[in-house]
């Protein structure tokens, strides 16, 4: 880092902090406090609190797009998740944003839901309006803080701190309460043996001085057995909140969280095959022993190469071989240890032979119990808002945030991370420089100090057979901080120490202005945003590296220290054409950024070019009882490749249909409608091959090639043409998430405290991997529940995945799509009781 950059760092530092205590003292010094009547602050704020409501139209935007205003005027489409939402959904997590909504989906990145997925790519996390730190699956994020979410598809307003172009979720803190002093006990289990308690707690108060104020505390607390084997959830939330107005004029609102998450990745199944999605039968056995001495009795991950068949013990293979071909067109070996054992051979193949497989259920995954990914998360936010002229409003927002993750599986992977964020900006809303308009004028900084341990070099999935009882030493591969006899870690240069490790600083400067403009007797809204940004980065490769090229480190090095600058713009309109009836439209442009998995940036590579259009209808009918909406959309992205370290160009569109439809005071519906389709405009670099039963029993061990080589193990199929670009795929259309989804709710309130829900989602057939060789079936999954109330308790139950549907979870497209699948849940029952106090 150079000096002048940690001058700079230095100054922002001081200003993060100083900048609101020097706004209270000023300003509580200008003046005599006046008297404020607690009883006028808690009407005021009950009434600006949440609605708890499932229709749309009945809260507004928290100041996303300019104002707080009706999703009406929101030139986007936005999905509202309002508490009642949350609960009659079931959301827990972010992978639970797929029962609703549209644009909306669900993929399986190693059983860790850090970050959504929306319009088919990874999107951002945003808190009270502020970008948090970038969490791709180092933890579930916390559920334990927030009161509400917005789903915003499309990149985030120019405005804001750049993040990813699919969308982003807006988590909307816990509040305190009001209106009085009051609190619940929540228990929630399921069949599979989690179990969730919650505690939540808060009430008015009067500060030293008769400061009106208002806490809250919310606790959560979970022990997460799952339906996949070895796997679990396992975390504490703790979470406070406080509102107060130390004089008229000014409030402030202070939340933070303690999330303390310990757990371990699920990958789902290895060598998936079309049998294995169809029928169910995997291909089992082990491939040939490589455990030595020195790897203290495990593989030795320097020979995973070398020889990479999957062999099965004689006795198995007599048993179960004749059954598909000739046994005596195996290759027959005596491993290092005398065991005799039959390998599959090619000829094997080319005379009728086939795999040996085995039936396997949907829980049967590729963990093991000693694996563990932990992770810590503490952050902070705030809001100081000076509001005694309520047409030049002035409002400090600043969050801190610090996350560290520790994982290991026994397969051959292993990541360490540390990040740091803190943030803040400062605007002033005007309501009288413009006519008929308002403006937001603002400074922005951001600094972001990250590091990143990552060894995931070898990897091969498909050397473990999941279906045996007990885990051998040959598929146990040390990884990361583990040493060797000789004491030599694996934090190497394993792929050029850029990207899979890096440490780096990230200043962000940036200056923001929009506006909103209501002409035409209100009927016509005009939205205009901007921001300009400075980013100056300082890139390094961590000590902890033992063996990285001394040449790497220089190329490193010159290439890692930098600064980039660009300008976000976007503008957007909302016309009432009839009464109810808004046709919107929208045009962003400007730079993402795509970060590498622990936060850390390699240099102008994580700052990507994005462009988004949308056009659609929004309204609100029979008497405002039914909201609809209809959204186009096309765009076009940079994404970062943690592998090769580069950007990769991405584009997508798509159709999203929503609609929520009090039928009567006693029915809701709540319906969706999804078309999407993400493509690739670069040719793959590397993509993980083998896709057949035949495959994965010659090169089970192998997990990927880059295809510029032009052969991968002889295999001649493979030989013959533009492996970037596969043959069965020219557009390169994204696989991984259904391109076509429909959803369906409703909800009956008897009115005597009971209710029930019923819900329905149909995905169309996607494909796994790019190369379609891999299919999984379509889907037709069904939900139902009941719940009973009184003014002291509730009790619920609900069946998830009723009628037992099999249906599938895809993976990271590019890395792990043709080496992982997993299979969703089976049906699963839910129970919770609430008491209320």
């Amino acid at each position: 880092m150079t000096a002048n950059m940690r001058i700079q760092t230095s100054k922002m530092l001081r200003c993060i902090f100083l900048l609101p205590a020097v706004g209270i003292s000023s300003l509580l010094a200008d003046e005599e406090d006046e008297t404020i009547v607690l009883e006028t602050f808690i009407l005021n704020e009950t009434e600006s609190a949440l609605v708890d409501t499932v229709m749309p139209t009945d809260r507004e935007i928290s100041g996303l797009f300019g104002d707080s205003v009706s999703v009406f005027e929101v030139p986007r489409s936005v999905t509202l998740l309002s508490p009642e939402i949350l609960d009659k959904f079931n959301i827990d997590d972010l992978r639970d944003l797929e029962k609703i909504g549209a644009g909306t989906q669900a993929i399986n990145y190693y059983g860790v839901p850090g970050a959504p997925t929306i319009r088919g790519v990874r999107g951002g996390t945003y808190l009270n309006g502020m970008l948090r730190a970038f969490n791709r699956n180092e933890m579930p994020l916390s559920f334990g803080s927030l009161e509400a979410i917005e789903v915003v598809k499309g990149p985030a307003p120019a405005d804001y701190s750049p993040t990813l172009v699919g969308g982003f979720v807006n988590l909307i803190p816990k509040s305190p309460f009001f209106d009085e002093e009051s609190g619940s006990i929540e228990l929630e289990v399921d069949n599979w043996g989690r179990k969730t308690v919650t505690a939540d707690y808060g009430s008015p108060f009067l500060l030293p001085g008769e400061i009106p104020a208002a806490f809250r505390v919310s606790i959560t607390s979970q022990d997460g057995e799952s339906y996949y084997d070895n796997f679990a959830n396992d975390f504490t939330s703790v979470y406070a909140s406080m509102k107060f107005r130390p004089k008229d004029g000014m409030s402030v609102f202070v939340g933070g969280e303690y999330f303390d998450y310990k757990s371990n990745e699920n990958a789902g199944w290895n060598r998936p095959t079309q049998e294995l999605i169809d029928d169910g039968q995997y291909v089992i056995g082990e491939a040939i022993n490589i455990t030595n001495g020195n790897n203290l009795g495990f593989a030795d991950r320097n020979q995973v190469s070398n020889d990479v068949a999957l062999a099965l013990e004689r006795s198995v293979a007599e048993a179960l071989v004749p059954q598909f071909g000739d046994i005596n067109d195996m290759a027959f070996i005596v491993d290092s240890d005398g065991v005799e054992k039959y390998v599959y051979t090619q000829q094997y193949f080319d005379n009728g032979g086939q795999a040996v497989t085995q039936s396997i259920d949907g829980n049967e995954v590729l963990t093991d119990p000693s694996d563990f990914a932990d992770s810590t998360n503490i952050v902070l936010f705030g809001d100081l808002v000076f509001d005694s002229n309520s047409d030049r409003i002035f409002t400090i927002k600043g969050l801190a945030e610090s996350l560290e993750t520790e994982k290991l599986s026994s397969y051959g992977y292993a990541f360490d991370s540390e990040q740091t964020v803190l943030a803040t900006k400062a605007f002033i809303t005007e309501r009288t420089l413009i006519p008929f308009t308002t403006v937001n004028l603002g400074v922005s900084l951001r600094y972001t100090d990250a590091k990143q341990l990552q060894d995931f070099w070898v990897e091969p999935f498909s050397r473990r057979d999941i279906t045996q009882p007990i885990i051998s030493a040959n598929s146990i591969i040390l990884a990361g901080g583990q040493t060797t006899l000789d004491g030599v870690n694996f934090w190497d240069g394993g792929f050029g120490g850029i990207g899979g490790n890096v440490e780096s600083e990230l200043m962000q400067y940036a200056l923001f202005a929009n506006s909103q403009s209501k002409l035409l007797d209100d009927r016509l809204t005009i939205n205009a945003s901007v921001r300009g940004e400075i980013a100056e980065f300082d890139a390094d490769v961590p000590s902890e590296l033992q063996s990285v090229d001394p040449l790497d480190i220089i190329a490193f090095e010159d290439d890692g220290d930098g600064d980039t600058d660009f300008i976000n713009f976007s503008l957007g309109f909302n016309l009432e054409t009839i009464e109810g009836v808004f046709l919107y439209g929208n045009y962003q442009e400007g730079t993402s950024m795509d970060p590498t998995q622990g936060g850390a940036v390699v240099g102008e590579a994580n700052f990507a070019d994005n462009e988004m259009w949308e056009v659609g209808v929004k309204a609100g009918l029979l008497d405002n009882k039914l909201y609809a909406s209809i959204a186009y959309y096309e765009w076009e992205q940079s994404a970062f490749n943690g592998r090769s370290g580069a950007s990769e160009a991405l584009e997508g569109d798509g159709i999203e249909v929503e609609a929520t439809w009090l039928v009567t005071d006693q029915l809701t519906v709540i319906g969706s409608f999804t078309s999407q389709e993400v493509r690739r405009l670069d040719p793959l670099p590397f993509r993980t091959i083998p896709f057949s039963e035949a495959d994965w029993a010659l090169y089970g061990g192998e997990l990927n090639s880059n295809f510029g080589t032009g052969s991968f193990d002889g295999r001649d199929r493979y030989v013959d043409g533009n492996f970037g670009i596969p043959p069965e795929n020219t557009d390169l259309v994204y696989p991984g998430t259904p391109e076509q989804v429909f959803k369906l709710f409703a909800a009956y309130d008897f009115e005597n405290g009971f209710e029930i829900t019923a819900s329905m989602i149909y995905q169309e057939e996607f494909f796994l991997d790019f190369d379609h060789q891999i299919e999984l079936p379509d889907a037709l999954i069904f939900g139902i529940g009941a719940k009973y109330s009184t003014e002291k308790w509730e009790i619920g139950a609900s069946i998830e995945n009723l009628t037992d549907e099999d249906y599938f979870l895809g993976s990271d497209p590019v890395f792990a799509a043709n080496t992982l699948v997993t299979k969703a849940p089976e049906r699963t029952y839910i129970f919770s009781f609430k008491y209320k106090f």
